[in-house]
């Protein structure tokens, strides 16, 4: 875990929220340092142990997201059992240590979910119940982050938020323009993932959607290393590839469509 002042663990269920954990981590790297930020794919690394590296992060860190899901719930394992009674389910143990501790568990509730009420958690994690949520929704996806982002600000350590600028200014006359020659030439912002847009790919149409996703990942990381270039043609590139995705599910529609209009015809 980073050594800087302030830390979030994201805890989610692969089968229940994978996609949109990966959105919210790439979505708070816009106000938190990445170093910051836990997600066990993105930062436990090949050969590392996986309950250690859990457990020291969780020592480590002052936040704890909890993504629910609409499977959270009630989700099993391969013999039928519901995962939240399994004593060793790490979601629960991740959940439970938190809220041992006193860190700051924040439910993050998404498509729609409700909060789950203590009577559908085990033990040692009702007080999950108390704690105040938030809803992300998809159709207002980075209100809602921002909204998450300045309330996690509050319990962290002064200086762990990156500083935004204003909604209404989007230059800075010493950091977005540049003088040289006499000449103003203005410094190019940093580029969406368009993360959002990919994983709606996905669903419509997997194989041109899984392209979009690749090359929306790749976005933050060619920014932060400083090419800059390559992270906007990976910006465009997830777009433009969501779109055929998009299209290519319209035309099928269409194609079939009109398949059922003749053979409706021909009788």
């Amino acid at each position: 875990m980073s050594q800087l002042p302030g830390t979030i663990f994201i805890n989610y269920r692969k089968d229940d929220s994978r996609w949109n954990a990966l959105a919210l981590y790439n979505e708070l790297q816009k106000y938190f340092e990445k170093d910051q930020i836990f997600k066990d794919f993105n930062t436990i690394l090949p050969g590392d142990d996986f309950v250690f590296s859990i457990e020291n992060a969780l020592r480590k860190c002052d936040v704890l997201l909890v993504i629910i899901g609409p499977n959270w719930v009630s989700m099993t394992d391969e013999s039928g059992k519901r995962r939240l009674d399994d004593a060793d389910d790490f979601v629960r143990l991740e959940v439970a240590t938190a809220l041992s501790r006193n860190i700051q568990v924040i439910p993050v509730l998404i498509d729609n979910t409700t909060m789950p009420k203590a009577a559908d958690l085990p033990e040692n994690m009702k007080l999950l119940y108390r704690r105040q949520f938030v809803e992300i929704d998809n159709t207002r996806f980075e209100d809602d982050v921002r909204n998450l982002a300045e309330a996690i600000k509050k319990v962290l350590p002064d200086g762990s938020i990156r500083v935004q600028p204003d909604d209404h200014q989007h230059l800075k006359k010493t950091d977005d323009v540049k003088r040289t020659d006499n000449k103003i030439t203005a410094s190019v912002a940093r580029p969406g993932n368009n993360l959002v847009l990919a994983i709606l790919a996905v669903v419509c149409c997997l194989p041109l959607g899984i392209v979009a996703v690749m090359a929306s990942n790749k976005v933050d990381v060619l920014w932060a290393s400083g090419q800059h270039d390559e992270a906007i043609v990976a910006s465009k590139k997830a777009k433009s590839w969501s779109i055929y995705a998009f299209i290519t599910v319209a035309v099928i529609y269409f194609l079939y469509a009109l398949m059922l209009a003749s053979n409706a015809s021909s009788y």
